[in-house]
């Protein structure tokens, strides 16, 4: 999503961007590159990955940030509230970490919404990075104004995003270590 022409603000997705998305259009900020209706490369124009969202966007050289997540809770979210995977299907996905891996890997190559993606295929090293859990409240809000000159004065409701669904699967230390196995250069780079 592009801001007022100027700020780039990457759209991993479980990671609050709605929220954000909103925020900013009731504060009447220009926003671009947000139509889930539109594909470049056969995804979601909101949540491509780096290097794709600079070919598209043309937007190369704007200052860029982004929100990240603990991966074990981005992926409960997203396994929560996901059309991809049914219960069967989850159960399934965790017969051992290769099976799991080739389970993830198949659905980041088909799923247009890049989900399963891990965070870190979405920033550069430019990237500045919010970390979900610090909260989308008034310290992210002054950290938009302090970096960004992105002044938001009224918030969206969180709630309207929150999944009713969310922290409702059950997973034990065996599938948590996959998760974590899957998505280590998260936790790595991250700090996670």
């Amino acid at each position: 999503m592009i801001i007022d022409d100027r700020v780039h603000f990457i759209h991993i997705p479980r990671t609050g961007g709605r929220f954000l998305r909103d925020s900013l259009l009731l504060n009447n900020y220009p926003i671009t590159h947000i139509d889930f209706k539109k594909y470049f490369k056969e995804k979601e124009v909101p949540h491509l990955t780096y290097p794709e969202y600079e070919q598209h966007t043309y937007y190369k050289y704007t200052e860029k940030f982004c929100i990240v997540r603990d991966p074990l809770d981005r992926f409960i979210s997203m396994i929560s509230d996901t059309w991809i995977l049914n219960e069967k299907k989850i159960d399934k996905m965790f017969k051992d970490q290769n099976y799991f891996n080739e389970i993830i890997d198949q659905i980041c190559l088909q799923n247009e919404s890049n989900w399963f993606v891990p965070q870190i295929n979405f920033i550069n090293y430019k990237t500045k990075i919010w970390k979900f859990e610090d909260k989308l409240d008034e310290k992210f809000i002054n950290w938009l104004a302090d970096n960004f000159n992105i002044k938001i004065t009224i918030k969206a409701n969180k709630l309207q995003w929150v999944n009713s669904n969310t922290n409702k699967i059950t997973l034990n230390n065996k599938q948590i270590g996959y998760i974590k196995d899957y998505y280590y250069k998260d936790y790595k780079i991250l700090n996670y």
